[in-house]
């Protein structure tokens, strides 16, 4: 069966905790973030729990907020899929 494309995966949960690790590395709120990229802290919220699926320009936006590369986003996330589809 073939996946509706503007679906949320599994990617994107992951990505949306790693948002999640940062922000609290960070000492910032939900809504302080939000505040800085431009958009409600509910939007926050559906990004760090994967609902929805981070866009590239707001990606960027997080990774000049936190100082860190793209990639960042995405390390480890092989191993996490692999081991999901185990359990």
């Amino acid at each position: 069966m073939k996946q509706d494309v503007r679906t949320a995966t599994e990617v994107d949960e992951f990505v949306g905790a790693q948002l999640k690790a940062l922000r609290k590395s960070a000492g910032l709120t939900q809504s302080k973030l939000a505040n800085q990229v431009g958009v409600t802290f509910q939007q926050v919220q559906k990004y760090e729990r994967g609902t929805n699926r981070i866009g590239a320009s707001r990606l960027w936006s997080f990774c000049k907020i936190f100082d860190v590369k793209p990639d960042h986003f995405f390390h480890g996330v092989e191993e996490h899929l692999a081991q999901s589809k185990k359990n």
